[in-house]
């Protein structure tokens, strides 16, 4: 079992950090704080802010070289005029009503953009109603309900197997599934781990080179490596319980990010931005084909 200790990258305090992205071609970190609607980017050692209309939960890069997004209303497509983001709505699935908004997404390695809904509520209240979408060429289908509250969503390095998991305290479950890469349909649900394994709620997540899956476990600041047959062979500490999502960046792919946020467990180190540099290599991202 191998233990490392992140450290302190950029004191961001954000109340609910979420969705690092590594920008290779920038060599810049973005990532977002959910409950305040910002994006933060860290360049030049350079820590920036932008306000947002719509709040991003989850965002990735495109082709185009702008970002797509998951927010409170659906789909948007996010670029930069003059230093400032612009938001174009996409696909509206909510019709701005209150009650939903999307959480995790993540892009599968045809470059397609998926993203779950969460029914807004106190989260021990929370109905299992919420879908996983995928867009592909800007259109939006649902492909996988009943969920309270959707997280860790990651693909293998040949796509072919689909993560998903289920932060909601009653359910703190992570699923396998088979994934078809030419029809972007996963099938053949089964339980990869539980919070019992995990020693917490199983966020955000990603995918190394050698096909391990990484997984933020809330409430225990802790980041987990499992393989692929479930076994957990290191351990991140992260001094700060509410840890949220987790990417690859840096040169070589190699230094883990993770973001946390303040709520529920507050303390100096509550909401700010870690790195830790890793014997692993992260997976490069094929950009959203809008």
């Amino acid at each position: 079992m191998k233990v490392l200790n992140a450290e302190l990258f950029c004191v961001s305090k954000n109340k609910l950090g979420e969705s690092p992205v590594w920008v290779e071609q920038q060599q810049a970190l973005y990532w977002i704080d959910l409950t305040a609607a910002t994006l933060n980017c860290v360049k030049n050692n350079q820590h920036k802010i932008f306000d947002l209309d719509d709040p991003i939960s989850g965002f990735a890069q495109s082709e185009n070289g702008n970002f797509i997004c998951a927010t409170h209303n659906g789909f948007s497509e996010l670029s930069f005029t003059n230093g400032k983001p612009q938001q174009k709505l996409i696909v509206d699935l909510f019709g701005n009503k209150a009650n939903f908004r999307m959480n995790d997404a993540a892009l599968d390695r045809q470059g397609r953009f998926w993203a779950g809904s969460l029914q807004m509520a106190e989260v021990d209240a929370a109905q299992p109603t919420g879908h996983v979408y995928c867009l592909a060429r800007q259109h939006a289908s649902a492909k996988l309900s009943g969920f309270k509250v959707q997280n860790g969503l990651a693909w293998s390095p040949d796509g072919k197997t689909m993560y998903v998991s289920d932060s909601h305290p009653a359910v703190a479950s992570i699923w396998k599934y088979d994934f078809d890469i030419e029809t972007g349909i996963p099938s053949n649900k089964r339980l990869f781990a539980t919070d019992k394994k995990l020693g917490g709620r199983p966020d955000g997540a990603t995918v190394d080179t050698d096909g391990c899956y990484w997984i933020a476990a809330s409430d225990s600041g802790k980041i987990l490596r499992l393989t692929p047959d479930g076994n957990i062979d290191a351990i991140i500490n992260v001094p700060t319980r509410n840890v949220t999502n987790i990417c690859f960046g840096g040169a070589n792919l190699s230094t883990l990010y993770i973001t946390t946020q303040i709520y529920k467990y507050p303390n100096e180190n509550a909401g700010n931005l870690f790195a830790v540099n890793t014997s692993w290599q992260g997976i490069k991202e094929t950009g959203y084909q809008g």
